[in-house]
């Protein structure tokens, strides 16, 4: 197979490829970026390793895989979005890691609306203390069928935003 830049080389396996996506979540490894469509990147160029080898790829959009290319997203940033990938994959959810993302990029202060009969989907970030709850201010009370729906809302701590700048996500 004729590659991008006219090397032949061997196509991706189908299982690695989708080891690399599942460790993505199907979405770009770079944490303030996510887009859900991605290609699948050699750390260090295939050209150098002439393999495909697990430890040396990653899922990058268009873009980002681009900015790579061009050395604008070093080899070392990339190694880290990949072991942080592992590390956050082991522990917290996708939807936990979103909801961080969104609060982090988010102005200080602002929350996420949440019903509390549903708070058990952030409940390792909420034990992580990454997030605090906050009531609604109005003083009202929605119950649907005898269950509490009121809005509350959910805050980034500050140990929650040095856990998203210890990513490397302050440096984006």
């Amino acid at each position: 197979m004729s590659g991008l830049y006219g090397e032949d080389r061997p196509a991706l396996p189908a299982e690695l490829r989708r080891r690399v996506l599942v460790e993505s979540g199907h979405r770009c490894a770079i944490p303030t970026c996510r887009y859900i469509d991605v290609d699948i990147h050699h750390i260090v160029p295939w050209m150098t390793r002439l393999s495909h080898e697990y430890e040396n790829l990653i899922a990058l959009c268009p873009n980002c895989h681009r900015r790579a290319d061009k050395g604008e997203i070093d080899r070392k940033a990339l190694r880290n979005y990949k072991l942080n990938l592992r590390f956050i994959h082991e522990k917290y959810s996708q939807l936990e890691m979103d909801m961080l993302f969104e609060l982090y990029r988010a102005p200080a202060g602002t929350g996420a609306p949440w019903v509390p009969f549903m708070m058990i989907f952030f409940k390792r970030i909420l034990e992580s203390n990454f997030v605090e709850l906050q009531r609604s201010a109005s003083g009202f009370q929605v119950s649907i069928a005898g269950v509490d729906s009121t809005p509350t809302f959910l805050l980034i701590t500050q140990k929650g935003r040095e856990f998203i700048q210890d990513l490397g996500l302050h440096e984006l």
